[in-house]
């Protein structure tokens, strides 16, 4: 393995399919939705599902070895209280909208508001809190937009169904 250093965009590259009649983002990365757009003059769908595989489609890709639980961005500290609560090790991502951590987190990280460093730091953030021991993870989506497409869907991805032992 070749360790080549922090990657500049950070998620992985779009996949985009255009076999059909129309092209279709198979999966949102540094390329933006919105940049295949321009080129191409008109919109392009992003469907949830598509018969044809690609890397990164399994439900729970990306997923740290904490839990993942997606909530609204103003819903993450009574979460983690409720979390706390039940007796798990949570760690938050904040978003940059907040400007207060829960009290009741175990570990927090502040996303950048900025969609190119979030993404550029969206694994390091998920191995950081799973370094740090937290069981569970708090985490709201970003703006679907821009790079916050490929964000959001890593994080679904991350907080996908895990398959069962």
């Amino acid at each position: 393995m070749l360790d080549g250093g922090p990657c500049q965009v950070g998620v992985e590259s779009t996949i985009v399919d255009v076999t059909g009649d129309a092209p279709a983002i198979l999966r949102p990365g540094g390329v933006t939705r919105e940049d295949i757009e321009a080129v191409l003059g008109r919109p392009v769908a992003v469907p949830s599902t598509s018969r044809v595989r690609v890397p990164g489609q399994h439900p729970s890709h990306y997923a740290p070895r904490a839990r993942v639980v997606l909530v609204e961005p103003e819903e993450v500290g009574a979460e983690a209280e409720r979390a706390r609560e039940q007796g798990h090790r949570v760690g938050v991502f904040l978003p940059a909208s907040l400007t207060e951590a829960p009290s009741t987190a175990h570990a927090v990280v502040t996303v950048p508001a900025e969609a190119g460093a979030y993404a550029r730091g969206l694994y390091g953030f998920l191995r950081e809190l799973d370094q740090r021991g937290c069981d569970l993870i708090i985490a709201s989506l970003p703006k679907e937009e821009g790079l916050g497409l490929a964000i959001a869907n890593r994080l679904r991805r991350a907080a996908g169904p895990r398959p069962t032992a």
